[in-house]
């Protein structure tokens, strides 16, 4: 499970279901305000691109290995 906070009222504003292992990686792009890349462990091997602002998963990629 993926939580992105709201840390001005400190509760969860999104959780994002889509790994089915541990979450090893994050990172904002820098140039795309909204947009967030999570890499799964070894039983998902995928990397993940969302909208934040939206909560929406807009690409997905199997990696063949942890991320």
């Amino acid at each position: 499970m993926l939580f992105i906070w709201d840390v001005t009222h400190c509760v969860p504003r999104l959780a994002l279901a889509e790994h089915s292992a541990a979450v090893k990686a994050l990172a904002w792009c820098p140039f795309a305000r909204n947009v967030l890349a999570s890499g799964g462990g070894t039983a998902d091997r995928t990397l993940r691109l969302w909208d934040a602002s939206l909560g929406i998963l807009t690409n997905s990629v199997d990696t063949r290995s942890q991320v």
